[in-house]
């Protein structure tokens, strides 16, 4: 039966939680509280409603909160965001113990989404009671001996290497492309899978590349190239995964054991092309008490030009000009490719109680050449924009929603 922890103590919630005893067995947390689900820390911020006393998985930059007389832990989102994280009994003290070394560094925790009451604000707040964590990559660097084995040992002698590091050779099959493995098995949305012959199984916690290569897990002509990877075994209805701490391209095992070549797919036809579009916002579009010194950030749906936002950014105040007003000439703009990401600094502070509107002028197209396009329901033609976002600065004294 799952709970609702909006009457308890956060503390007290996190506890009652706690009711499986074992922090591996993560089909038993998903018998209890459902299949997990994959979320970015934004989105989990932008609609807590829709995950609340749901299972997920999200990672984040792990940063550690003050002024409560405990070590408390949040993880950061893309924009800023924080959401707290709460050990459950039975993974706190492991966790305390690494999350010293992985301040700053992005980690991936699993848990469930609950609604408490900060005991250290009394004010009411969304958290992840976690029961699993991995930490940055450079941390799940094998140590110990290696076992050498074959995926159809693995296969055919379930459970016997569980736990157990091992270094294994098969195929590259991509993100289950040929059907190798049943689909319901796969647990996160990265993994990936290898064959010998007749013997498959799925690969985690690295990515198809190395110094040098990179393989595509969603393209069928990456697949077929042979690999090493040595990871820890986990076995779960049959189905065998190993957590990759190592992957390079290795040479078939013997002249005789290379799987047949994936059959040739006739080219799939081009997708036609989107233009691209404002996603999200933070602070959130409309949003009313915006701290005065926020720095805007908004996400696009695809890749951007960085130079045709130059002189095509505009941030004003809205109505006409007042007594103490200050020209905005101090705004920097910059885009970050990585996650599409543009910034709106004001470079001074907004007047409280006023409105602002952020427009987004014609001639801002993404690496297609595609121009940018309104939202749904905004204010698009507003000065000429193509798009146009407004916020309200909050009265002096009211906490806003800067990072």
């Amino acid at each position: 039966m799952r709970r609702s922890c909006s009457s308890f103590a956060l503390a007290a919630c996190v506890v009652a939680l706690a009711a499986v005893p074992a922090r591996a067995q993560y089909n038993e947390y998903e018998a209890r509280y459902g299949s997990t689900i994959e979320v970015s820390i934004d989105n989990l911020l932008q609609m807590p409603e829709s995950y609340v006393d749901k299972a997920v998985r999200t990672h984040g930059e792990l940063e550690m909160l003050f002024g409560s007389g405990e070590r408390r832990y949040a993880l950061r989102g893309t924009f800023g965001g924080r959401i707290r994280i709460m050990p459950m009994t039975e993974v706190a003290a492991e966790f305390d113990d690494m999350a010293r070394r992985w301040m700053g560094r992005q980690v991936e925790v699993t848990g469930l989404v609950g609604r408490g009451t900060d005991s250290s604000t009394g004010q009411q707040m969304i958290y992840i009671a976690i029961w699993g964590f991995v930490g940055p990559p450079e941390e799940k660097e094998h140590s110990g001996p290696v076992t050498p084995a074959t995926l159809e040992e693995l296969v055919t002698k379930p459970g016997k290497l569980d736990g157990k590091l091992v270094a294994v050779r098969g195929q590259f099959r991509g993100q289950n492309l040929f059907g190798d493995l049943p689909s319901s098995s796969r647990e996160r949305s990265a993994d990936w899978v290898i064959k010998e012959e007749l013997f498959a199984a799925w690969v985690t916690g690295r990515k198809p590349k190395g110094p040098g290569w990179a393989f595509d897990a969603g393209l069928k002509r990456d697949t077929g190239k042979w690999l090493l990877v040595t990871g820890r075994v986990s076995t779960r209805r049959g189905v065998v995964t190993l957590e990759a701490t190592s992957v390079v391209i290795s040479k078939p095992p013997s002249p005789t054991a290379e799987a047949p070549p994936p059959p040739k797919a006739p080219p799939a036809p081009p997708r036609p092309k989107k233009a691209p579009v404002v996603v999200f916002s933070l602070p959130l579009d409309g949003e009313r008490e915006v701290a005065p010194n926020t720095v805007f950030r908004m996400q696009f749906s695809k890749d951007m030009e960085e130079t045709s936002f130059k002189d095509r950014v505009v941030l004003r105040y809205v109505g006409r000009a007042q007594p103490g007003d200050r020209e905005l000439d101090s705004v920097k703009v910059s885009y970050d490719g990585g996650p599409r990401s543009l910034q709106i600094d004001p470079g001074d502070l907004l007047r409280p109680g006023r409105v602002v509107e952020i427009l987004l002028l014609p001639g801002i197209v993404d690496l297609d050449g595609m121009g940018l396009e309104p939202r749904p329901g905004s204010n698009a033609g507003a000065g000429g924009a193509t798009d146009v976002l407004r916020f309200q600065i909050g009265r002096a004294g009211v906490a806003g929603s800067s990072p």
